[in-house]
């Protein structure tokens, strides 16, 4: 069941299906019963160019899952498709298919230095931080990852791991903590 190919369903073939026929037509499209509640002068239309719906008895309108809900009374989005799919003899996959676990690339060849690199600290500056305490609380991490080499600035949270900052990076070197700055005492 691919849901975007359920969405392409023409409205008026999905009420054909159901056993609806239009009574009329207008500038704008098809008007039909109601398929879903009874009524005298048919009140339910349909804009095939748009493929939208609209009950002017009821005030209810939407694509075709809106209608699928009116039909049955689901909230479902997933038991409206089945019912579009059914009713349409449509093949039914299963609606989720788990994605294979794909490991993320792990950083190499890492080395922890004292913060000098000119382009980290002008990164600094730009953002308001003083040379003399980004010194104190950070540090250069020198890394490698896809192959290539990277530095950025390193703030140890309490797991020895750190937070990474650079104009083109924001990430993290695992272990992921929380930080503790104790104000000298």
């Amino acid at each position: 069941m691919n849901i975007d190919a359920i969405r392409q369903i023409p409205l008026v073939d999905f009420l054909n299906h159901l056993g609806y026929q239009p009574t009329g037509r207008d500038s704008k499209g098809l008007w039909f019963y109601s398929p879903y509640r009874n009524e005298r002068k048919p009140s339910f239309h349909v804009n095939p160019r748009k493929n939208l719906w609209y009950d002017f008895g009821s005030g209810a309108g939407g694509d075709i899952f809106n209608l699928a809900g009116e039909l049955t009374g689901e909230t479902d989005f997933i038991k409206r498709a089945e019912f579009i799919a059914q009713k349409m003899q449509l093949p039914v996959e299963k609606p989720y298919k788990p994605m294979p676990f794909k490991e993320e690339p792990t950083f190499e060849n890492v080395e922890i230095s004292k913060l000098e690199a000119p382009a980290l600290l002008k990164y600094l500056a730009d953002r308001g931080i003083p040379r003399d305490i980004a010194q104190r609380y950070c540090v250069q991490v020198d890394y490698e990852l896809h192959g290539k080499r990277y530095y950025a600035i390193g703030f140890e949270n309490n797991a020895h791991g750190y937070e990474l900052r650079s104009v083109f990076f924001k990430g993290s070197y695992p272990p992921k903590h929380i930080t503790h700055i104790s104000n000298g005492n």
